[in-house]
């Protein structure tokens, strides 16, 4: 448990409450199945070996820009339904909610310096916004190599 942990927990409690977003376990209920299901290079996706993935850059790293992006890979894809999240490092949480309830508590969470992972809870797609402010997302390859 981390301090941005306790952090989250605080400012997202209206939404703990209300059952909108809830805690799943720890972040590596999320991250580990992403490794094993997507290529990697390093510690992070390889977006170029994901078919068909959507990518953007904000060198600026502004969590409008994110949001922004959050929005228009949900509508553009028409995704719905829960989502998961996990950073990769300031926090070790898993939260799950709705598509709403993750847009509202997006503010909160991109306060933490991290990567970012936001991914249905079958790991199809996965929408990530890195530190260095790279943003993507890709649905799950059937096969790589």
């Amino acid at each position: 448990m981390t301090t941005y942990d306790d952090d989250l927990r605080a400012a997202l409690a209206d939404q703990f409450r209300s059952g909108e977003l809830r805690e799943i376990g720890p972040a590596e209920v999320v991250l580990t199945s992403l490794s094993d299901l997507y290529p990697v290079e390093g510690a992070k996706i390889d977006w170029d070996r994901v078919p068909g993935a959507v990518g953007r850059a904000d060198e600026a790293g502004e969590v409008a820009g994110f949001i922004a992006f959050f929005d228009e890979i949900f509508h553009r894809f028409g995704l719905t339904g829960r989502v998961r999240y996990a950073g990769d490092s300031g926090t070790d949480i898993a939260l799950e909610g709705t598509v709403e309830a993750m847009r509202r508590a997006l503010p909160a969470l991109l306060e933490v310096p991290q990567h970012h992972y936001f991914v249905s809870p079958d790991h199809t797609w996965a929408l990530c916004l890195t530190m260095e402010g790279d943003m993507d997302f890709g649905y799950r390859p059937p096969a790589f190599g």
